[in-house]
């Protein structure tokens, strides 16, 4: 290969998700070399508690949670596959926690099929300015080197 072949892509896209909240964001590296994570979306999951009654036993309970986290992981799939068309994101990561990733592969992926990465990680209590240094993400960056 001659050195006009190898390609550094200046950006990556990632999304947090969790049973509350989902977040996307584009880590990119600017002309002078600095690395800057920017978030691009927020979703809140505002699904009531309890649609219909109160439940009356304890799997009651357990099955409106599940019905809750389910809903919100197919709200998580549409709007990413909306702001994939809108960005042109040709690849996208979701870093979840075990259970709400399970609920994410589930969901119709959509255009984002072939594009999506699912991996186990809970990395929405950090702020911003950690994602950069995160392992996870700088795995994550480290890939979006082709040659």
């Amino acid at each position: 290969m001659d050195g006009t072949s190898a390609k550094l892509r200046n950006h990556a896209w990632f999304a947090l998700a969790d049973a509350e909240r989902c977040r996307l964001f584009r880590w990119s590296l600017t002309e002078r070399g600095t690395e800057r994570v920017g978030v691009h979306d927020a979703l809140e999951n505002t699904l009531p508690e309890q649609e219909y009654a109160r439940p009356m036993s304890q799997s009651d309970i357990t099955h409106c949670i599940e019905e809750r986290e389910r809903r919100f992981a197919d709200e998580i799939v549409e709007r990413l596959q909306r702001k994939a068309g809108e960005h042109k994101i040709d690849h996208l990561v979701i870093f979840a926690p075990p259970r709400m990733l399970a609920w994410v592969r589930m969901a119709e992926p959509g255009v984002l099929k072939g594009h999506l990465q699912m991996v186990q990680g809970d990395l929405m209590r950090l702020q911003v300015g950690q994602l950069a240094e995160h392992p996870m993400i700088r795995e994550l960056v480290e890939g979006t080197r082709e040659f």
